[in-house]
């Protein structure tokens, strides 16, 4: 009986025959990648970047969420059998089993398992230690996370920004848009009532967080802390690791979803449109419909004369999609500065930011009466995007991290 077992952990055994299919040497020659394809907005994309490298790819289905079910399964083994990937690529640890199974198979496998983090990994680990293993890769968005993933046991965690797909956007500015200032992303009142739902019989915890969020004891640094640093040790310690997540989740959902409402407003005397969910019709009145992001997202932000961002309680450091979306596009973006903007662009050239609501709307107001600046920023922007943030180049920083880590020595 194995560690796992002794453990009450089931695993998948490694029979002799399946051991000589697995049992092969990785990165040797062009590297092959198979992707769990969830269904998440990426998967395409790095399929394309792949080609462009010269990759070997394979996907198979699998669930994002929920069970994977007996057909996709064989379909895992038998690629893995018949491809021999030098890795598995997914986003959010989508394909794995509560139980851990397929984790500790990729481990005796000795393949590795590489997962891009793209929301906060305290919210879908959340204590779960069964997927850290030694072939276990933990890509993160967000540098801030790495010392909580290593905290987890994960011995290999790896920095990747996010990027974008020049399939989808790529453009360039307009010089008549079609609209002054906009605003793309969700409002959060979805999620924040889904939230509130399950705080039905908690209502001190709903009080906590609140209360929390109007003291202004809730920022990224707090948040990125732990719900111990801002509600204190003692009141989480009375909550079980559902209601600590659920709790979490509450305070993401309603601090983000407060601050992008109050940035709307602030703008509406400006002429705003807010696009995203049907939510904000209860914002303002110039309300039209969602965008998609394949097809509707990148002209819309092509021809909007200022696209203005807003991002997320759980990211300290990190930029969020639209910072490589709308410019790739040809659109002009006015963002909220976070640190990790100062590592990806020359900020002086290529990025405007914003501190504070008033200086948003002088800003706002400037480039507004500044189009030929708005176009050389723009274009600055995309040349630098081209350049070094797409997920082609992601997927070459992988494989630099990799190669050495998991390829044939000597």
């Amino acid at each position: 009986m194995g560690y796992y077992e002794a453990m009450g952990v089931p695993r998948l055994h490694i029979t002799e025959g399946m051991r000589q299919f697995l049992d092969y040497p990785k990165f040797v020659g062009a590297t092959r990648m198979l992707i769990l394809d969830t269904g998440y907005f990426f998967d395409k994309s790095w399929v394309r970047a792949a080609g462009e490298l010269g990759w070997q790819v394979a996907t198979v289905p699998s669930a994002i969420t929920g069970s994977i079910s007996r057909d996709d399964i064989a379909a895992l083994f038998r690629t893995l059998a018949e491809f021999k990937p030098d890795f598995v690529l997914t986003s959010n640890y989508a394909g794995m089993d509560e139980a851990g199974m397929f984790a500790h198979f990729f481990n005796d496998a000795k393949i590795p398992y590489v997962s891009w983090f793209t929301d906060t990994p305290r919210m879908i680990l959340f204590n779960r230690t069964m997927y850290v293993s030694d072939y276990a890769v933990a890509a993160t968005w967000e540098k801030a996370y790495a010392p909580h993933l290593e905290s987890y046991g994960f011995s290999h965690v790896h920095y990747m920004p996010l990027a974008t797909d020049p399939a989808i956007f790529d453009g360039l500015p307009t010089r008549q848009p079609d609209r002054n200032l906009a605003f793309v992303g969700s409002s959060m009142l979805v999620q924040l009532a889904e939230a509130l739902e399950k705080h039905a019989d908690l209502p001190h915890v709903v009080e906590a967080v609140e209360g929390a969020i109007r003291d202004g004891r809730v920022t990224r640094e707090s948040y990125n802390a732990g719900l111990e640093s801002i509600l204190g040790t003692a009141f989480v310690e009375t909550l079980d690791d559902g209601q600590q997540r659920n709790a979490e989740l509450l305070m993401n959902y309603e601090a983000t979803s407060q601050q992008r409402i109050e940035l709307v407003r602030a703008l509406i005397p400006l002429g705003i449109e807010a696009r995203g969910d049907a939510s904000w019709k209860s914002v303002l009145d110039n309300y039209e419909s969602n965008l998609g992001y394949f097809d509707d997202l990148a002209p819309f932000y092509r021809s909007t004369a200022v696209n203005v961002n807003n991002t997320s309680l759980q990211m300290r450091d990190a930029v969020n999609q639209r910072v490589f979306d709308c410019p790739a596009a040809g659109g002009f973006l006015i963002t909220d500065n976070q640190p990790d903007l100062h590592e990806l662009f020359d900020v002086a050239q290529e990025v405007v930011t914003y501190e504070s609501l008033p200086e948003l709307q002088d800003k706002i107001t400037y480039y507004l009466n500044h189009p030929e600046e708005r176009e050389s920023i723009v274009n600055r922007a995309r040349t630098r995007v081209l350049a070094e943030h797409t997920h082609r180049h992601r997927l070459q920083s992988l494989e630099t991290y990799l190669k050495p880590r998991f390829g044939v020595k000597g």
